[in-house]
């Protein structure tokens, strides 16, 4: 029988409106022996939905430690990342900041897809991306 957890980690900001969240920032389908968690699109924003840069260096760093404080509330880590789906506006300026990502994608090679957009849902936006990660169930935290 699978579960399902619709989540709101302290700190990441989901867009709220009329008292309602919109859409839940974590989602966690799991079994009795694993879990899959799938991260909505995470932009460079602070916890009150400020875009914190226009640097895309520093919008992708702030994304993964944004993606970072997602995956440890479910209790996984950028290791267990088996895919990717990376929307960018200019690929020649993401591929010359690119490497930042490396520093949190250590030892973990997702599964990527890289597109190029004219628009993302914030007009400061340079990035966006989102995440699907696979653990073991017994490494779930708990979700209440």
């Amino acid at each position: 029988m699978l579960k399902r957890f619709f989540l709101h980690p302290p700190g990441v900001w989901a867009r709220v409106e009329n008292g309602e969240l919109l859409y839940a920032p974590v989602v966690v389908v799991c079994s009795d022996t694993q879990a899959h968690i799938y991260l909505s699109g995470q932009m460079a924003r602070d916890s009150e939905g400020r875009m914190v840069s226009h640097d895309m260096r520093e919008q992708i760093g702030v994304i993964c430690e944004n993606i970072q404080a997602c995956l440890e509330h479910v209790g996984a880590t950028f290791d267990d990342v088996v895919t990717t789906t990376t929307h960018v506006l200019d690929l020649q300026e993401y591929y010359a900041a690119s490497d930042e990502r490396f520093k949190y994608f250590r030892s973990c090679r997702p599964a990527s897809t890289l597109v190029q957009v004219s628009a993302l849902g914030a007009k400061e936006a340079r990035i966006e991306i989102t995440v699907e990660a696979l653990i073991e169930a017994g490494r779930l935290r708990p979700t209440n």
